[in-house]
């Protein structure tokens, strides 16, 4: 009876990486061990599970041109896919214009000044095709207030940025658009900019590649009188805004590539529609 006990004992303690037991009848005791009716009770050392595999530890950039993605916000929004259902249905509209068209026309002009200096630039609906990859993604959009006097743009980096780089390159977009427009910095960064739908892969199929360098950018209240002077009656100056900070942080020059590429990419470019997006990609 005794003895059956003991073997259950065993067979809990060196499942749970506690003690394994031996009989007393084997060849001398374990060291450190003790005697406990006839059965050796002595220390086992139990391993840590090991970590899971970084997937991007050995991810390298792949080949081509230096490619930058402008998502115009809730431009095509209904077209969102129903794991983003909630998409289909918002963005602010003041005095008959409709946001999405103003981030639309930002986003044709910053385009045309960047793909003149030799960067292929892609302009983006409000679906993400999954697993797209660009060196630099930016959302571009513009915020509402029950108030008027409320003014400024802000910019931010996602919550969790595989790429390390993302800060940095809000930082210096919250710089370089504050000088091209005049506008005031407003300052305060939201959650659900800092957990943007396009930057959770983990969530959802529809998003970024871990390995984008992506950023949102409000870039003003369309509530706001002053801010509309420049976001509908002058956005050259928003797009120079971006433009400018797009060359200072990343050549149109692609590194040279590494010679051997030990992982390979599911970039998923492959999966945007060349009908539907051969007029906004050059």
């Amino acid at each position: 009876m005794r003895a059956a006990a003991l073997g259950a004992i065993a067979v809990s303690l060196v499942a749970s990486g506690g003690l394994a037991l031996k009989s007393a009848s084997q060849s001398g005791p374990a060291v450190d061990g003790r005697a406990m009716d006839g059965v050796w009770l002595s220390p086992v050392s139990v391993s840590a599970p090991a970590p899971d595999p970084d997937p991007f530890a050995d991810w390298t950039r792949p080949p081509g041109p230096v490619r930058i993605a402008l998502q115009a916000g809730h431009w095509r929004a209904s077209e969102a896919p129903p794991e983003q259902a909630g998409l289909r249905d918002n963005g602010a509209r003041v005095k008959g214009i409709a946001e999405w068209e103003v981030n639309l026309e930002i986003a044709r002009r910053t385009a045309a000044l960047r793909r003149d200096s030799g960067y292929t630039v892609d302009i983006l609906p409000t679906t993400i095709p999954p697993g797209y990859w660009a060196d630099l993604f930016i959302a571009i959009h513009a915020d509402g207030h029950n108030s008027s006097r409320i003014s400024g743009y802000r910019a931010a980096a996602p919550r969790r940025d595989r790429t390390g780089q993302a800060a940095t390159f809000a930082s210096l977009l919250d710089r370089i658009y504050g000088e091209e427009t005049g506008l005031d910095y407003y300052g305060s960064v939201t959650r659900r900019m800092r957990g943007y739908y396009a930057f959770n892969s983990r969530r959802y199929q529809h998003a970024l590649h871990p390995m984008t360098v992506g950023v949102i950018l409000e870039t003003g209240f369309l509530t706001s009188p002053r801010d509309r002077k420049v976001l509908v009656e002058a956005p050259d100056r928003a797009a120079r805004g971006i433009a400018r900070a797009v060359m200072e942080f990343v050549s149109p020059i692609p590194p040279v590539p590494s010679p051997t590429v030990t992982r390979s990419l599911n970039v998923g470019l492959q999966s945007l529609d060349s009908t539907r997006y051969a007029h906004e990609t050059r």
